[in-house]
C-alpha cells in the first residue's frame, strides 16, 4: 500500500497493511529539535496555531501553513502531513508564552455579526486556492495529505464567547444562528473547493467539549449546530476526521449521523478507551490516544514503547485505527520521546 492508501483505508474503518502513523499539528520548535536545524518555510507555530485572530476592521484573512514539514515527517516515518487552512476568528487575543491565545469573543450583537460577515475573506478566492495547490505540489511527495480545517462550531463558540452565547440562547438572539450559518456556509464553500485539490482526507478542528463535559448541552448542539455541520460534511468528498478536545460522548451518535468517519484525539482524561471501542467501534475509526502530557514529554523509553503497544492493542486489532497524539504536539513534548514513539510504532504496527 502507499501511505495515502494506508491512511484512507484506516479512516474508512478497514484494515490496511499496517497501522498508520501521523500527527495533526507539531509545534515548530519540536520539529526543529527532531530535524536538528531551523525550519524556514511557513510552519505551524505558537502565533498561527489558531489561524487569523482579531476584529473585522483588522483585515481578516486565511494564511495556509504546513503542520509538519516533509523532513520532519521522514525522520519520524510518518504516513501523512497536513496543511492548515483555517477561517478567521473574531476575538480578543493575547500572547502568552509565545502562543496566540483567545481572550474573549467579539460577536455580541446582530450588528457586530453582520460586520464580521461582511469582513470574511472569499473562500472562492482563486489566489488563495492556487497558493494551496502550489503547497501541495511542493510538499506532498509520498505522504498522505490532510486539510486541517474547521467546520464552524469552534469558530462560532470562540467568536461569541461563552457569556455572549449564554445570553443569546436565553434571549433567542438571531446573532447565534447567524454566526453559525456564517461560519458553516463559509467552510462548506472552502471545503468544496479544497476537495477538488489533491488532499486525501479532511481533519476538522471544532472543539465542543471540556475535559469531562460539553461546552453546550446535547440539546443545544442538536438544535443549533448539527444540521449546519452536516452541510459542511456534505461538501467534503474525502474521509473526514472530527477533532474536539474533551468528552463529547453524548453526541457521538449525532456525529456518526452527519457522516463523520473518524474521531480524534481521544483524550485519556476524557474517555475510557474500552468503552469507546465497545460503543462505536466499527462505526467510527479512531485517531490518537497517545498521551502528550507524560508519554511524549518526560516518560522513559520503556514507558513510550508500552504506551504505543497498548494503544495499538486496544484500538487497532479490528482495523480503523491511526496511531497519533492525544491532542496535538505542543512545545513541551521532546524530540527524544517523539523519536522513541516512532521506533515503537515501527515495532508494533505490523498487526494485520
Amino acid at each position: 500500500m502507499t501511505k495515502a492508501e494506508r491512511v484512507v483505508t484506516a479512516l474508512r474503518g478497514g484494515k490496511p497493511d499496517m497501522v498508520p502513523f501521523m500527527f495533526n499539528t507539531v509545534m515548530q520548535n519540536v520539529q526543529e529539535a527532531v530535524v536538528g536545524h531551523p525550519i524556514d518555510i511557513p510552519t505551524y507555530n505558537g502565533m498561527n496555531n489558531a489561524g487569523w485572530l482579531g476584529a473585522p476592521e483588522d483585515g481578516p484573512q486565511v494564511i495556509p501553513c504546513l503542520c509538519e514539514v516533509p523532513e520532519f515527517a521522514e525522520k519520524m516515518n510518518l504516513d501523512a502531513i497536513n496543511i492548515q487552512v483555517l477561517p478567521p476568528m473574531f476575538v480578543k487575543w493575547v500572547v502568552k508564552d509565545g502562543d496566540a491565545c483567545v481572550a474573549g469573543g467579539l460577536i455580541d450583537s446582530e450588528e457586530m455579526q453582520k460586520k464580521c460577515e461582511a469582513a470574511m475573506p472569499d473562500p472562492d478566492d482563486e489566489k488563495l486556492l492556487r497558493s494551496i495547490e502550489e503547497m501541495i505540489r511542493r510538499y506532498k511527495g509520498e505522504f498522505a495529505l490532510g486539510a486541517r480545517v474547521r467546520m464552524g462550531a469552534s469558530p462560532t463558540l470562540l467568536s461569541l464567547g461563552m457569556e455572549n452565547l449564554a445570553s443569546m440562547l436565553a434571549d433567542e438572539d438571531e446573532a447565534l444562528p447567524n454566526t453559525i450559518r456564517m461560519y458553516t456556509d463559509w467552510s462548506a464553500r472552502l471545503c468544496r473547493n479544497l476537495s477538488e485539490l489533491d488532499f486525501d482526507y479532511f481533519w476538522c478542528f471544532d472543539d465542543i467539549a471540556f475535559t469531562q463535559n460539553m461546552m453546550v448541552s446535547p440539546a443545544c448542539f442538536r438544535e443549533y449546530f448539527k444540521e449546519p455541520l452536516r452541510h459542511v460534511r456534505d461538501s467534503i468528498s474525502k474521509p473526514t476526521i472530527f477533532h474536539s478536545d474533551g468528552n463529547y460522548g453524548l453526541v457521538l451518535e449525532d456525529l456518526i449521523d452527519i457522516g463523520i468517519d473518524a474521531i480524534h484525539p481521544i483524550e485519556r482524561a476524557s474517555y475510557d478507551g474500552q468503552w469507546l471501542v465497545d460503543k462505536v467501534g466499527g462505526r467510527l475509526a479512531f485517531v490518537g490516544n497517545v498521551d502528550i502530557n507524560h508519554i511524549l514529554a518526560d516518560a522513559t523509553e520503556e514507558e513510550v514503547f508500552e504506551d504505543v503497544r497498548s494503544r495499538i492493542e486496544l484500538f487497532g486489532r479490528d482495523g480503523g485505527y491511526v496511531i497519533c497524539d492525544s491532542n496535538s504536539i505542543p512545545a513541551w513534548c521532546t524530540a527524544k520521546n517523539l523519536l522513541a514513539m516512532s521506533r515503537a510504532v515501527e515495532q508494533y504496527r505490523h498487526i494485520y
